[in-house]
């Protein structure tokens, strides 16, 4: 008879290997499913576009007990990150557990989920099902490309990509060809950045001109400046609690505008964004949306001189040599790259569940972003991606095992939809065209943390600095050993009727 329960976690990127190894601590066993044939999600070498490298630092965008090695660069290479984290998985024994070339076909609920899961899979053509009691879903929202369906697609002669196809071999084609870039995000400027070394006059298609904050600030890191507790709390959240109350209230407030005033006065200085033209529409303070996106090397620079050609707009149609603006402009291509960023889908779920998951508007309605709140046995882990996403889906994978355990409070279904209601309600507010589908944490990447963190009894408070704790710039070390301190909490050991935990993508 078995001990341990099973808990089938879907996705091998970097929720799902910090799912696999936390709940190994809690006491369940596990096993992974990645529909890849390498771990890594958005990292693998199958997804990852030149030279692309992280906007977080390199001390900041890690697991609590597991730093990159100091020899990597401030921001590490895709390479360097599917390094780490496959390192991570051999550290802690995950990587036998992982069956790699193995899709999630579609999943079954027993009892509306309270009688457990049954995942139905297939692999090099053969299909095999498990049984699992719970179901922790780690595919990520990065994980499905937005390519927009834009008429004349046929006509077109030359390569259409998506990012996350662009490969060594598009830049080398690219001496010899005139590409166009369609987007604002990080991908879009990182490909522009690389083709303008070796093709002239790449175009950057874009809708709108977007803040963007450099990675070093008038010599200044990034995340001296906004990756703390201080720079979080320039922007007003739904919920202020002390400082953050007066800073926003009426004595405060006068005084954190001018800052944050003055900071993007000090960023267009920089990035010579009215000389580009790329000053944005939006004041400043519209950058705390719900990606903070960091420039990219020599963009704003060649955009300025003019080496990037910018066209504002959206494509129409294809021709034959390229594309048609809603203008009327005829841009000229070989290649036409869409950085249009992600869907996010759940398509191994029945109508059924997916209607329970999800809005009309496709929003998910998860109670913390990560808690569905009327389907048990199931969690999502990555589905709140904030500023520093390797310790916030650690802590969902420490909230799922405590939900999973017995051990969270949590409020009845209907409390919990209420509050999805009106956190949704919020997000509309703050950004109604940047909502990632209901998940968006960022810029509150602490408050979110915190949220975790009392709901679990913890700490929110790691360090007996105040300065430093409001300050210092985020450091994950410091939140090491949360597995201790939830089992302290809770002394009688847990455990499991049936076990084995299972990841997938």
């Amino acid at each position: 008879m078995k001990t341990t329960q099973t808990i089938a976690i879907i996705g091998a990127g970097v929720s799902g290997l910090v799912t696999a190894k936390t709940m190994r601590e809690h006491g369940f066993s596990v096993v992974v499913f990645e529909r890849e044939a390498e771990l890594g999600g958005v990292w693998a070498s199958t997804r990852r576009y030149p030279n692309v490298t992280t906007q977080n630092t390199r001390d900041t965008y890690t697991f609590t007990d597991f730093p990159m090695p100091k020899h990597y660069p401030e921001w590490p290479t895709g390479k360097q990150v599917q390094e780490y984290l496959t390192n991570y998985a051999r550290q802690f024994g995950i990587l036998h557990a992982i069956r790699f070339s193995t899709s999630v076909e579609h999943t079954e609920a027993i009892d509306g989920g309270a009688g457990g899961w049954v995942v139905h899979t297939r692999r090099h053509g053969e299909v095999s099902e498990t049984a699992v009691d719970f179901l922790v879903v780690c595919n990520g929202v990065f994980s499905e490309p937005n390519m927009p369906q834009i008429p004349g697609r046929d006509l077109f002669t030359g390569t259409v990509l998506h990012s996350t196809e662009y490969r060594q071999q598009h830049l080398d084609a690219a001496r010899h060809q005139k590409v166009a870039v369609v987007g604002f995000a990080k991908s879009a400027h990182d490909i522009l950045s690389q083709v303008s070394n070796v093709s002239e006059k790449p175009v950057c298609i874009y809708r709108e001109a977007k803040w963007k904050m450099p990675r070093i600030f008038w010599g200044l890191n990034f995340k001296h400046l906004l990756l703390h507790r201080f720079g979080e709390s320039l922007f007003p959240d739904r919920f202020l609690f002390g400082i953050h109350k007066f800073l926003h209230g009426p004595l405060g407030k006068p005084v954190t505008g001018l800052l944050v005033k003055g900071l993007g006065k000090l960023v267009a200085a920089q990035l010579k964004l009215k000389k580009s033209g790329l000053l944005p529409d939006k004041p400043f303070d519209s950058i705390a949306n719900c990606s903070i996106g960091l420039t990219s090397d020599n963009f704003y620079e060649r955009a300025a001189s003019g080496d990037i050609q910018l066209e504002k707009g959206e494509i129409a149609r294809y021709i034959s040599d390229g594309v048609v603006l809603t203008s009327g402009r005829r841009i000229v291509a070989d290649q036409v790259v869409f950085a249009t960023g992600f869907r996010q889908s759940v398509p191994f779920f029945s109508e059924a569940i997916s209607n329970r998951i999800r809005n009309q508007k496709g929003w998910f309605q998860l109670y913390r972003n990560v808690v569905p709140a009327d389907i048990p046995n199931l969690t999502f882990v990555g589905y709140n991606p904030s500023l520093f996403t390797p310790f916030t889906s650690e802590l969902a994978a420490h909230y799922s095992a405590q939900y999973f355990k017995g051990q969270l409070n949590l409020p009845n279904a209907q409390a919990m939809k209420l509050e999805i209601a009106l956190h949704h309600g919020w997000l509309v507010q703050r950004a109604p065209k940047s909502n990632a589908s209901g998940t968006c944490v960022i810029p509150f990447s602490f408050h979110h943390a915190d949220e975790l963190m009392r709901d679990m009894g913890l700490k929110t408070r790691r360090t007996n600095n105040p300065v430093t704790e409001f300050m210092a710039p985020f450091n994950p070390a410091i939140y090491k050993g949360l597995t201790n301190e939830l089992q302290a909490l809770y002394p009688v050991k847990f455990i499991a009727k049936q076990a084995s935990v299972l990841v997938a993508i």
